[in-house]
């Protein structure tokens, strides 16, 4: 009977792969950065910009979906057919920027994390953590990385939960963040929460994925319910994060500069075991997304130059190494891993806007999709996902501006 229950769970976590390679690029050391502050910062006040993030990024995956099967072609292809080389390059270049800024933070938070509360030398773990990601790029394969990934949402995600549940925050707040509002000086924070949920590179991923994944048109139901799973759960694990943060550093008026401090902050008010879980939550995220960070970025280059995308080729091997060495750039040249991290997450939200617009296109181009192209009110959900990115894009524009004037 046991050996059923597991065999028939192992079948369920491996027909929504997809499901779980996303949540794990979503959820790195970025979003729980952006979390963990906005939670000390302005408690639950966010909550409602998290929860119409993760349904407009069910509308995005699931289109992009639906683009890849009735196509027959990946995201980058099909720019690059239809709006030319250089709208292809624009999604390129927002892909590798974004992902190579976000694996200096990604990187530099999980080697700062893991060289603070074991107390060794920061370059040390970063080169340790960084030659491990290489690895898992050079050595693997879908089939390889999708295991890898769930081994690693299931560490982070329970690790949060638990803490969650130590830290006991009220119905009230929770409440309360599901009332739209942006507090005095949130703007950057708001965009970056948002960047690192609804992120262009993770709609462009998307279409990689299903296409490895080996799954066709005849998916797409399947597809369909891969996609609510994703948004459900990051919209839960993201959700619990913040709470964490609200109960135990925002009620009690603390701020910090980076995550690791809340695991300290944990010690004398839930003890070691609620730190160190918070710890291994934390470098379960940065690894979670940091590889997929690095292979969306090649795949994406492949992709545009007509490359193999085999993890084995010379190329790809040579392309891996900036975005693993990125993570030695923090420790040589100084800079807040978390600050980096979260400047990151609000230049996807710059980026996003045009992506969006792209994606309404060739889903209402007959002779791309056929039948599968986009209904009237998929149409206008999405036309009101381009207006939220917008409206993110400007509040990340916003957030530039004010750190500027504060240099």
């Amino acid at each position: 009977m046991t050996t059923q229950v597991v065999t028939k769970l192992k079948g369920w976590i491996t027909s929504y792969g997809p499901a779980i390679f996303m949540i794990g690029a979503v959820i790195g050391t970025g979003s729980v950065s952006s979390l963990v502050w906005a939670g000390a910062e302005y408690g639950m006040s966010l909550l409602w910009s998290l929860l119409l993030s993760c349904i407009f990024f069910w509308i995005l995956i699931n289109s992009v979906s639906r683009l890849t099967f009735a196509s027959g072609k990946t995201f980058v292809a099909l720019a690059k057919e239809h709006f030319g080389k250089l709208g292809a390059f624009y999604i390129v270049v927002a892909v590798v920027v974004s992902q190579f800024t976000s694996n200096i933070g990604v990187l530099g938070i999980v080697s700062e994390a893991f060289a603070s509360w074991l107390d060794v030398d920061f370059l040390g773990s970063s080169i340790f953590w960084s030659s491990l990601i290489y690895l898992l790029i050079v050595v693997g394969k879908y089939s390889i990385f999708e295991r890898v990934l769930i081994i690693f949402v299931t560490v982070l995600g329970t690790s949060f939960i638990v803490n969650m549940f130590l830290a006991h925050p009220t119905v009230g707040s929770i409440a309360q963040g599901f009332i739209p509002s942006v507090p005095e000086g949130g703007a950057m924070i708001t965009a970056a929460m948002v960047g690192t949920t609804l992120a262009g590179s993770v709609v462009v991923m998307r279409s990689f994925v299903v296409t490895d994944k080996g799954w066709t048109i005849n998916d797409l139901e399947h597809a369909n319910k891969d996609a609510i799973v994703t948004g459900a759960l990051i919209f839960i694990v993201s959700a619990v994060v913040m709470a964490c943060a609200s109960a135990t550093l925002h009620v009690r008026g603390m701020h910090i500069d980076k995550a690791i401090d809340m695991a300290y902050t944990l010690v004398p008010l839930m003890g070691q075991f609620a730190a160190t879980l918070f710890v291994v939550g934390i470098i379960a995220a940065g690894l979670s997304s940091a590889f997929p960070n690095a292979l969306v970025s090649i795949w994406c280059i492949s992709d545009f130059f007509g490359l193999s995308r085999n993890p084995r080729s010379t190329h790809f091997r040579l392309m891996a190494l900036p975005f693993a060495l990125a993570g030695l750039i923090a420790p040589l040249f100084g800079g807040k891993p978390v600050f980096l991290q979260i400047i990151s997450l609000a230049i996807q939200a710059l980026f996003l806007p045009l992506l969006v617009l792209f994606l309404i296109i060739l889903l209402n181009k007959e002779q791309i999709v056929g039948k599968y192209k986009n209904s009237r009110f998929i149409n206008v959900m999405s036309i009101i996902t381009f207006l939220f990115s917008l409206f993110m894009a400007y509040q990340a524009f916003i957030g530039f501006v004010d750190l500027i004037k504060k240099l």
